[in-house]
């Protein structure tokens, strides 16, 4: 099977095995799964953002951000989630990427609660940094929700244990 019709079923409830498939498929792969990231179907663009938590370039990683404000709140969610855990994904492989602002951003400015304590735990697992922790505590001072708010306190507090 190509790569184009392994984007091409990403959009079904088993995408994850295919989404494996593509990561494994590595630079190969890349051109069909940044073709996906501009598909009008959300849940091709949910998959391709999957993928490209698995990849260490700096261009995928940079359109992965993009992804951070597409329309659906799946979508969004998703790109956070591979842009947070990227680096463990990848084996710890540090990419001259730089996920915090993306992360902050959705942090403290998306409109969808999910995405917001998705972003948050993300914020969690990046190395300790001052910044970090000035995001963590500018969600605490803005988040409405209580469970946002409650898992940004938890997240400032391991942070700074781990700082």
């Amino acid at each position: 099977m190509s790569h184009d019709e392994t984007v091409a079923r990403l959009d079904g409830l088993d995408f994850y095995r295919h989404v494996v498939e593509l990561a494994r498929g590595g630079t190969d792969a890349l051109p069909s799964v940044h073709a996906g990231l501009s598909h009008p179907d959300w849940r091709i663009r949910r998959g391709c953002a999957a993928v490209l938590g698995y990849v260490d370039d700096a261009e995928s990683l940079q359109r992965l951000a993009l992804l951070t404000r597409d329309p659906k709140k799946k979508v969004r969610k998703m790109a956070v989630l591979s842009i947070g855990l990227g680096p463990l994904l990848r084996k710890g492989n540090r990419s001259p990427f730089d996920p915090v602002p993306s992360l902050g951003h959705s942090a403290l400015h998306d409109p969808s609660v999910r995405v917001r304590r998705v972003a948050v735990v993300t914020l969690l697992l990046q190395p300790p940094a001052r910044r970090v922790a000035r995001l963590l505590r500018k969600v605490l001072a803005t988040e409405q929700d209580e469970k946002a708010v409650r898992v940004a306190g938890w997240a400032l507090r391991q942070h700074e244990q781990r700082a």
